[in-house]
């Protein structure tokens, strides 16, 4: 829960800090840049994506980055989603992610185990579709199960796993008795209801 916190946390101060003093979307381009200090490169070919079969999703897989992604038609959110996407790594660092220390094991059952130093968390997948890489998975919290939907894809050699940041975001709305005060996430909630289509996840090593 704190990585979305976190990741959303970043989507909010971009749209709060610049987007009050953009006279163009031309102005708000050049001022995420500098302030990130993102500069322009070509376009390169998109990797190729699959789902991958039931088969392939049993194993250990190693953490590797923290992974984004916002598909819809709003420009404001796909700049600052494509913006924000440049400071995953110093996200992961703040977080204390490891790539190749944590990892997750999946079994034939669809039972999972999520190992990130010394602390575990059990999960459970009662459904995978590999026609569309649509999954669905249980955790348990506070002692209620708690059912998330997940998309998962091959990413040439490394697997994406991403979640629905409205539907994780509602999560912590129920299970935080703090969410209605606590102001950051309120305008984390604003973002998310302006902005859907915002996922977020990570990608893993097999």
């Amino acid at each position: 829960m704190r990585k979305l916190i976190y990741i959303l946390t970043f989507c909010v101060a971009l749209s709060a800090t610049h987007s009050a003093q953009a006279q163009s979307f031309d102005a708000l381009l050049n001022s995420l840049s500098s302030f990130f200090g993102v500069t322009e490169t070509p376009p390169v070919q998109e990797p190729k994506e699959v789902y991958p079969s039931v088969e392939e999703l049993s194993g250990r897989f190693a953490f590797d980055e923290l992974a984004i992604e916002y598909k819809g038609d709003s420009s404001l959110a796909s700049l600052a989603v494509a913006t924000l996407e440049s400071q995953l790594p110093l996200i992961a660092e703040k977080l204390g992610l490891i790539a190749g220390r944590d990892y997750m094991n999946v079994a034939e059952d669809g039972s999972m185990m999520i190992v990130r130093d010394n602390y575990q968390m059990p999960l459970y997948c009662s459904d995978y579709d590999s026609a569309t890489g649509e999954a669905s998975i249980m955790l348990r919290m506070l002692e209620q199960d708690i059912n998330i939907k997940a998309s998962v894809t091959k990413v040439d050699s490394r697997y994406r796993i991403l979640f629905d940041a409205r539907e994780m975001l509602a999560i912590i709305a129920e299970h935080y008795s703090k969410f209605n005060e606590n102001t950051t996430l309120q305008m984390v909630k604003g973002v998310i209801d302006a902005y859907p289509g915002v996922r977020v996840g990570a990608f893993m090593r097999k």
